[in-house]
């Protein structure tokens, strides 16, 4: 059976480190879907910086996401939503495309207490910057997954 993994959390929450702790341990193919990783990858490719390219290529990775995930319903594979999906409304409009024999399980990030530290050290590190006031908006309207949403298991990242 197939499997969809939808991250949850703000950013900053370790929704990334969790991504790459799972393909480190993990042999499965499976598919990123990633608005992230794709303007990564042209910032990297155009040498600039996350924040320089953001405007330009939001539009086109979005596109790009959502025809790998119907590339990879289309193909069975393992899928690992990696962006904030921080509610129900958000969930929705993406597990509408995942099949019902797909086993779907939401991993929940709580918002860590050193967040705009974490935030800070991304900006300076990457280039990726978020302000304030937009991550606070995010953090006022996380709603934790629910089970009637579609999702057959939800787990919180960190827990055993």
């Amino acid at each position: 059976m197939p499997k969809l993994y939808m991250l949850i959390g703000v950013p900053g929450s370790g929704k990334s480190t969790w991504y790459n702790k799972y393909r480190e341990g993990n042999n499965n193919p499976h598919v990123l879907a990633s608005t992230d990783f794709l303007i990564d990858l042209v910032a990297k490719l155009s040498n600039k910086t996350y924040d320089d390219v953001f405007k330009d290529t939001i539009k086109s990775a979005e596109k790009t996401m959502y025809e790998l995930v119907s590339i990879s319903v289309k193909n069975n594979a393992d899928i690992i939503w990696d962006q904030t999906n921080l509610n129900r409304k958000t969930r929705a409009k993406k597990l509408i495309m995942i099949p019902d024999h797909y086993e779907k399980i939401a991993v929940f990030f709580p918002v860590p207490v050193d967040l705009y530290d974490r935030l800070k050290r991304r900006g300076d590190e990457q280039g990726k910057n978020i302000p304030i006031d937009v991550v606070r908006n995010m953090i006022d309207n996380l709603e934790y997954p629910q089970h009637d949403e579609g999702f057959t298991s939800i787990v919180t990242a960190g827990e055993t």
